[in-house]
Parts: C-alpha cells; structure tokens; sequence
C-alpha cells in the first residue's frame, strides 16, 4: 500500500514500523522530524502530516500503541458506532489481559480477557453488544441508566435485543444482569424509553391487563409521529410523558397528535414518571377501568393487598 494512502487511512498516524515497512530510513525520519513535515507523538509514533491531529488520529495511534488484538471502547466505542453524536475527551481502549503498554495523553487502558471487535471507520471496536454492556456496567451506571442505554442502541439499530441477551449469557457477573435480562425483552417490543419500559412491567404485566402496542404510527404514512402505547381493539391509547420530553415545543407535538386520536374516536390516556414509578397501582386501575367502559370483558389482577385493583375487582366481580 501507498505510504500516503495508508497515512490517511490512519487519521494522520505512523508507527515506526510500518515507515520502516515502506523503505524510510533512520535519516529519512530525522529529516521529516527536523523539516516539520512530520512530529513526533510519542515512542515509536509519528504525527505524519502538518496540522494539528483530530480525534480519529488519536485513537488510531492508541490502537498503534496497543498492537493486535486491542479494541476502543466505552464512550469511544459509542462514537465510532454512531451512536455517540461526538468524540469523548478520552480515549479508551482495552487490551488483552497480562499485556502492559505505555498510555499515550489523553487516553485510558484496561485489561480484558476477551475482547470482541469490529471495524469501524478503519478501527478496531469492541462489539456493540458488547459496547452496551461496558457501558451499563461502568461505575456510577444505575440500573434506570443501564436499561435506557440498552434501549437506545436497540432503537437505533445498532444491536439487537437478542444479540444483548447472548453476549449477557457470558458476563455472569455484570452488575445490572437481572433487570437488563427482564427489560430487554420489553425493548424488543418496541419500547423506546426506561418510562415504556416501566408502565409494561409495573402497570400491565403487573396487574393483568392486555398488553397494548408500542410505538404506534400516528397520522398518514409520511408522519413521524408516534403513539406511546395503543389498546387498538378498545381505542384506548396511553402517552407517557417523560419530563425531558414533553416540554416547550413538544408540547404542540403532543396535542396534535391527542386531536388526530380523539379525530379517529381514541380516547388517550396520559401518564408520567410518578405515575408509573410512584402510583403504578393507580394507573393500572385508570387503565383498567377505561378497557372496561370501552369494551374490554377481561379482568385484571391486584399485585398485593393494597392495590388499588382489588377494590375495583370486588366491585366487579360475579354473584
């Protein structure tokens, strides 16, 4: 290959080696060092071009650094897979376990004893089933962080639900591997937030009510509008409004799409984060109540004494 073609390949990077591969001398590099055509970024890596280098050129002298078998990942990862709207300020990287390197500025490194990776934009990565389940094992990472995370790259497309679940199957001892296992069967649903993900786990699992469609198409082919949940059979839909997402202009969004519902004779229901986390029983007896009124035969289920359900059940139920 082409010195020039692989350089930019490689962000603007060079290892020693590889000028060496392609016929430059010790004298050769001094010359290109001393003229400022090229610099020197750390033993055994050149900077082989003028300007100051980018992200991409960082990482790909880590990986240069690292050698084989090496992968970017966490935020790093994220970022090369999409999903990640900018680079992060520091580079990590993992390396095969029992191998030492020296860290160049600005860059992290952790041993691993497997690491799975894929190419992306000429850099090894780690997997992105892997990469989802780095970051929702990082310190500080909750399990409400750990399950939004994981539905967001599967909403994106960047992984499946099933391809999470397997990589789970060899990480025994991941810190969030029980409520990940019970949300991403949700995600694969079509559930887009840790609020969907709840109101199907504590309002309606929970409680024994049918379970609605998530994120409906609203309006004609062309809209992107979406409904959080739909009863189709009953007209009933419900919206779960998470605080981030339903304030200023998206408020018009949503009355729009509450005018094109009540249009198609829907009734909507709408709840949010204490409603779901705080009174699930009460919102499961709001929901099961309007099931009844529109049709719904069906009976739920109180999840203990106290639930708000079984009141509801007394009054309905069979001479």
């Amino acid at each position: 290959m082409d010195l020039d073609l692989l350089v930019r390949l490689q962000h603007g990077v060079l290892s020693v080696d590889q000028a060496r591969e392609h016929g430059l001398t010790e004298d050769m590099l001094r010359w290109r060092v001393e003229s400022g055509r090229w610099s020197r970024l750390g033993r055994g890596l050149y900077v082989a071009q003028t300007g100051p280098l980018g992200w991409l050129g960082r990482a790909h002298a880590t990986v240069l650094r690292g050698g084989d078998g090496v992968g970017l990942a966490l935020d790093s990862a994220a970022y090369l897979h999409g999903v990640r709207s900018g680079p992060p300020a520091m580079v990590t990287l993992w390396v095969p376990r029992g191998r030492r390197m020296t860290r160049l500025p600005g860059t992290r490194v952790r041993q691993r004893s497997s690491i799975d990776v894929v190419m992306r934009r000429g850099l090894p990565v780690t997997t992105a089933a892997t990469t989802v389940l780095d970051l929702a094992d990082a310190p500080g990472t909750d399990w409400r962080d750990a399950v939004a995370t994981a539905a967001c790259w599967v909403q994106r497309r960047r992984v499946s639900s099933a391809e999470i679940v397997a990589a789970l199957d060899a990480r025994p001892r991941h810190r969030h591997r029980r409520i990940l296992g019970l949300a991403l069967g949700v995600v694969a649903e079509g559930a887009e937030s840790l609020l969907e993900i709840g109101y199907v786990q504590r309002v309606e699992r929970r409680h024994g009510l049918p379970r609605a469609r998530l994120q409906v198409p609203a309006g004609g082919p062309a809209s992107r509008l979406r409904r959080d949940a739909e009863y189709e059979q009953w007209r009933v839909v419900v919206e779960l409004d998470g605080r981030l997402g339903h304030e200023g202009e998206f408020l018009a969004v949503d009355r729009r799409r509450d005018r094109g519902a009540a249009r198609e004779g829907r009734l909507t229901l709408r709840a949010g984060w204490v409603d779901v986390e705080a009174d699930a029983c009460g919102l499961a007896l709001d929901v099961h109540e309007t099931l009844r009124s529109r049709g719904w035969v069906g009976r739920g289920r109180a999840c203990g004494p106290r639930c708000a359900v079984r009141h509801a059940l007394a009054r309905t139920a069979p001479p």
